[in-house]
């Protein structure tokens, strides 16, 4: 589900570090990639992303295509970049059990025996928020999506600037790790 607004997002974008960061991709098969030299960005207008966030995530893709080869063009590129992010609140249950419980013993009895049980269990209720960087990119003349990518992991508002930076990179990096396919 897309969040109204992307405050969380935009005050660390997703990442937590970079151990956490889970990516997959995926491309059409049929799509020769070694004809794609430029790139251009789609129009995002209208998009919750702040403009901080907007700016790295630009700035990264655009450093991790240009050390791939490709070069940024106007009205005659070949290739088209976009992206989106989403947040959700993400819950994990953990039960730890301590104390004694039921038992062993002569006949199925012993500590546990007659209905008695020693042991507690405690659940803990972990709630996070997990957030997605979506890229896409299509191919110029027929419109169609060749390529997309995804990265996905905690948010951690706590971030400096500058650790913000660097972990939208790392996530386009692993990303973008395997582009263009056949490589």
């Amino acid at each position: 589900m897309r969040t109204p607004t992307f405050v969380a997002v935009g005050a660390a974008f997703f990442l937590s570090a970079c151990s956490g960061i889970s990516t997959t991709s995926d491309y059409d098969p049929a799509v020769d990639f070694t004809k794609y030299s430029t790139f251009v960005w789609l129009d995002t207008e209208g998009d919750d992303i702040d403009a901080i966030t907007d700016s790295r995530v630009r700035s990264s893709i655009d450093g991790a295509l240009i050390a791939r080869g490709f070069q940024k063009g106007g009205d005659d590129a070949d290739l088209a970049v976009g992206y989106q992010g989403t947040s959700a609140e993400r819950r994990s249950y953990n039960t730890v059990n301590s104390g004694w419980g039921g038992g062993y013993g002569y006949g199925g009895y012993g500590w546990g025996g007659y209905g008695m049980n020693m042991g507690m269990s405690t659940t803990y209720e972990n709630v996070w928020e997990e957030g997605t960087l979506i890229v896409g990119m299509f191919d110029v003349d027929s419109k169609n999506l060749i390529w997309t990518g995804t990265a996905t992991a905690a948010i951690d508002p706590g971030r400096s600037p500058e650790q913000r930076q660097q972990l939208i990179d790392d996530a386009v990096e692993k990303m973008l790790r395997d582009f263009p396919p056949g490589s």
